[in-house]
């Protein structure tokens, strides 16, 4: 058997060298929970025809964002926010997908009424780790409710679960102030803004939730290098090594560029602590 000692003395025992187990891509349940009814949000509201769009969106880098507050609507997300249609956002997404700041557009399924909820399902890849989703708010001049740029990743490790509040948002496309509303349109756009204290929502509250739960086994910590995950055991040990005799970053637990004892000593810390 082809092995070595760790590299400091409270880990000298002698382990197989393995391969580091790449945890490329996980995989979660979305759920989106409507909230928004007449009793939530009395004020002007349609109760006869209230519903949503599809949920539209993509996994991407942090090198992109479809949209954010204090941003100008794209094309993309005027057409969304005021239609509920998806072609131009779809079309944008692909664009992205070309230039390598994107991963795959997401069309998660449509809510027709409120109160309610769907599902569906996301894989997210460690290089496209941000989540960015929407859905138009009907009937309504250019409102919608959505997340932006969600980090399912941070610090190396797939979050578990993640509950979003909902507030409404205004795209800047559309200088209606009721559901229902005739089309009047604003040129050149105003910023994105968040709009839950404004009229008809009036300080409210959420209009509902986003959901996203790992569904996927999944390392727990930075010390869970290899399977099985959500477990700290020998082979953690060996995949670490491996993955630091070959200046793998994923040993480089400091994140300074080198490999050296602070790896090591991050590790060892890091593995004595447990899983959470």
């Amino acid at each position: 058997m082809n092995c070595r000692p760790l590299l400091i003395s409270l880990f000298a025992i002698c382990v197989p060298v393995l391969s580091a187990t790449a945890q490329d891509s996980v995989q979660y349940e979305f759920e989106f929970v409507s909230e928004w009814s007449v009793l939530t949000h009395p004020t002007d509201h349609p109760d006869d025809g209230a519903h949503y769009s599809r949920v539209i969106g993509a996994t991407h880098t942090d090198q992109l964002s479809l949209w954010e507050p204090g941003g100008i609507a794209t094309t993309g997300i005027e057409v969304m926010a005021e239609t509920g249609a998806i072609a131009a956002l779809m079309s944008e997404v692909e664009s992205h997908i070309t230039e390598g700041t994107a991963d795959q557009f997401l069309s998660l399924g449509r809510l027709d009424f409120t109160p309610g909820s769907i599902s569906s399902s996301i894989t997210a890849s460690s290089e496209f780790q941000f989540l960015s989703l929407v859905t138009m708010l009907a009937p309504s001049p250019d409102w919608f409710i959505g997340i932006h740029d969600v980090d399912l990743r941070p610090g190396g490790i797939w979050v578990r679960e993640l509950v979003i509040d909902l507030d409404p948002y205004d795209a800047g496309t559309d200088a209606g102030t009721t559901y229902r509303n005739p089309n009047i349109d604003i040129t050149p756009h105003l910023p994105i803004i968040n709009i839950a204290n404004d009229f008809p929502f009036n300080g409210g509250g959420r209009i509902g939730t986003f959901r996203v739960t790992l569904i996927s086994d999944a390392a727990c910590s930075l010390a869970d290098f290899a399977e099985p995950y959500n477990l700290l055991d020998f082979f953690d040990v060996s995949a670490f090594i491996a993955a630091f005799s070959s200046q793998d970053s994923d040993a480089d637990l400091n994140n300074d560029g080198s490999f050296d004892f602070f790896d090591v000593s991050s590790f060892i810390n890091t593995y004595s602590a447990g899983c959470p």
